[in-house]
């Protein structure tokens, strides 16, 4: 009897504790991320309380204290106001000999937005998955190694910035190899000193907190995606994007402007906004401005180029140092969202701290307005700032009241300081100076630009007869006149290239659809290696060219004591970059070939089969991870194409001679597939044997993060025209 009673309170304690907890959760999440006001101001007032209500309820639930909000080694995380997110394989963050240049790349970013506080290093997706090195591996791989990450996060701790190193939990590479993800990270933290962890795709790292402290004290979360409040304490920063949640998107560009759920709950909560693929982001940004949250600066979204309007950039450029400046108003003054504005379609936030405030303001018309923005009472010896404009208003003042008029551009944003005259300072003055310049070279235009990557020449070799072409290789008969080819590439954040009247896809298909476009081009009689260059090959070619890369690393990683492994002469050398393969082919009297070329000697031109050997998949006839390695380049007899050619699917990849720039990114294509598999996730980049029109899109980045277990190349020669 006694256990049965005992089984029955501690049932009804369970049913107690899991009755609060569900309770606590509906009355945290009560609200979504964004949280919509009364369109009527009259309504306003009762809706702040409701919400001054839940807020106190929901702490009190949590029994939430905020301590690691005010402890001072935290603080930093409140007033960063910008995080860049900085592509690893952006060209100006190295100099010519490929040594970080952190200053020269955030030179351009520093002037157009108004200054960097975070940067959020990011070498993984989209390239992570070609082979099965781990997130952590290609932070590794980077210049340097870990000594290089170092440096770098020591020099931008001296330009007074943060660094991020990005956690991407769907990885499960080295959970395979052994390792957790735990110790990986916080070897990487106590090695680089980096100032926390950006968590990709996930709010929380669970448990993770406190051993990161261990490893940096100070170091914080970073979230991609909006947080749970249950969490706060844990995670002092979080992304809030536009569409983040496609059932509530559309509340973004209400009239009335939203108020940001956790930024209410904690002010001391850094919330950043953003919209990747979007050019015009007024409307973000105002809504940003009025909640005293952040903003992301992402200009390459993992490949695809993004820059912002120049009327946004100088939005951000006069919002940011106002944030920074004033950042106790926003973490720690009175907030009043909704502050009652007497122009029409023009709202504000208030921030009360001490005897002053700060009134944040957005202009929700495409046009000018002007007048009476509100009237208070007068208060003697305040005085009022315009700190966009820079300079000081004079307020209309009768009957004991001050009434303070204003005029605004079109989705223009305002902010008005009230401050004690006792309080004005030479350095105060100093920045109503800083702001008034930066007013004075303001372009409020909404004008974009795309930069169209630019295709490397590709240089010509020897013309041979047909009859005559070197040994190993394969005449391709090529059409008389131009030929239309249809290729694919599965639609990724990376994009792919300019297609038709589109700059890049990435703005208008879904990601993975499965995208087609066409090329046509006149083809030049070629010959093409019937089998990839192998190791024993590339061996050949650096004992008689002496050939030394400018950076070894990773270069030809799978060797052994500078030879091929054993057994392995006639498998396709791999850890090689582009550049290598083409010394190859150029001591060769080759080069590498375009991806029409390739891909019409793997259709079997005109024919356009899907596959080398038909139009039907067959995994007996080619390697797409049975293997679990690269196999020799001559097994596969029946995978071959009519002309001959061994490996057009699977078995490695193989380099184009695609490269191309568009000022942020190089990158090239790859063709046919590889051995490698890993369906963990589809994040990862494309994996198996592909079919003879699909092409994937290679970001280059630095020699040893470039080479790569499953890339490797062939080549080609051109023939000599023969009249038709």
């Amino acid at each position: 009897m006694l256990r049965k009673g005992f089984v029955s309170f501690w049932m009804l304690c369970c049913w107690a504790g899991n009755t609060f907890g569900q309770n606590r959760n509906a009355l945290s999440e009560k609200y979504y991320q964004l949280i919509e006001a009364p369109t009527a101001p009259d309504k306003w007032d009762a809706w702040r309380s409701e919400l001054r209500a839940w807020k106190d309820s929901t702490l009190y639930s949590l029994n939430y204290k905020g301590e690691n909000y005010q402890k001072n080694k935290y603080k930093w995380a409140s007033s960063a106001y910008a995080t860049y997110f900085l592509m690893a394989n952006e060209t100006t963050l190295y100099d010519k000999n490929g040594r970080y240049d952190i200053r020269n790349c955030l030179k351009k970013y520093e002037a157009n937005y108004g200054g960097v506080d975070v940067v959020v290093l990011w070498p993984t997706y989209p390239q992570l998955g070609f082979d099965n090195r781990t997130q952590y591996s290609f932070y590794r791989n980077l210049p340097g190694g870990v000594a290089g990450l170092k440096q770098l996060c020591n020099e931008l701790h001296q330009l007074g910035k943060k660094l991020m190193i990005a956690y991407n939990p769907w990885d499960n590479i080295a959970r395979n190899q052994g390792k957790t993800d735990e110790d990986e990270l916080l070897d990487l933290l106590t090695e680089t000193g980096a100032d926390g962890v950006y968590l990709d795709t996930i709010s929380n790292f669970d448990g993770f907190f406190q051993r990161m402290q261990q490893a940096n004290a100070g170091a914080i979360f970073q979230s991609e995606i909006p947080i749970r409040p249950e969490v706060l304490n844990q995670v002092h920063q979080s992304w809030l994007e536009v569409g983040w949640n496609e059932k509530y998107k559309n509340l973004e560009f209400g009239e009335v402007p939203l108020l940001v759920r956790n930024r209410w709950l904690e002010q001391r909560h850094m919330i950043y906004r953003l919209s990747r693929f979007s050019h015009e982001q007024s409307t973000l940004l105002q809504n940003a401005w009025i909640n005293g949250c952040g903003i992301v600066i992402w200009e390459n979204v993992f490949g695809t180029v993004n820059e912002v309007n120049p009327r946004d950039r100088s939005l951000l450029r006069a919002m940011l140092p106002i944030q920074r400046r004033y950042s106790q108003f926003f973490t720690e003054g009175t907030w009043t969202p909704l502050f009652l504005i007497q122009l029409n379609r023009v709202f504000a936030s208030s921030w009360q701290l001490g005897k002053n405030t700060l009134w944040t303001i957005v202009n929700r018309q495409e046009q000018w307005t002007r007048g009476k923005l509100f009237e208070q009472d007068d208060v003697p010896g305040v005085r009022y700032f315009d700190l966009l404009a820079g300079k000081e208003l004079k307020p209309g003042r009768a009957n004991g009241k001050m009434s303070l008029y204003a005029e605004y551009g079109p989705k223009a944003i305002g902010c008005i300081l009230a401050v004690a005259e006792s309080e004005l300072t030479a350095d105060f003055l100093a920045f109503l100076k800083k702001q008034a310049d930066i007013r004075q070279r303001a372009d409020y235009s909404t004008t974009f630009h795309l930069p169209k990557p630019q295709l490397k020449p590709v240089a010509a070799t020897q013309r041979y007869a047909r009859n005559n072409v070197p040994k190993g290789m394969v005449s391709i008969p090529v059409a008389p006149d131009s030929v239309r080819m249809t290729f694919s590439f599965r639609q990724r954040e990376c994009g792919f290239y300019p297609i038709g009247h589109f700059v890049d896809y990435s703005y208008s298909q879904a990601r993975n659809e499965l995208t087609t476009g066409e090329v046509t081009v006149k083809l030049r009689p070629f010959a093409m290696d019937e089998t990839l260059v192998t190791n024993a090959q590339f061996a050949q070619f650096l004992k008689a060219s002496h050939y030394q890369p400018p950076q070894r690393d990773n270069f030809l990683k799978h060797w052994v004591n500078n030879a091929p492994p054993a057994g392995q002469e006639n498998f396709p050398v791999v850890w090689v970059t582009l550049d290598d393969a083409r010394a190859y082919a150029k001591w060769a009297g080759k080069r590498l070939p375009t991806e029409a070329e390739w891909q019409w000697a793997a259709q079997n031109g005109a024919a356009q089969t899907r596959y080398p050997w038909g139009n039907s998949f067959d995994s007996t006839v080619v390697n797409t991870g049975q293997w679990k390695g690269a196999t020799a380049v001559n097994r596969f007899d029946k995978g071959r194409t009519k002309q001959g050619l061994f490996d057009m699917s699977g078995n490695v990849w193989q380099l184009t001679e695609s490269e191309r720039t568009d000022g942020y990114n190089r990158f090239c294509i790859l063709r046919g597939g590889a051995w490698y598999v890993n369906r963990a996730s589809e994040w990862y980049a494309d994996q198996g044997a592909q079919d003879t029109r699909f092409g994937a899109k290679y970001l280059l980045t630095w020699p040893g993060l470039d080479r790569c277990a499953t890339v490797g190349f062939r080549c080609v020669v051109d023939e000599q025209v023969v009249n038709q």
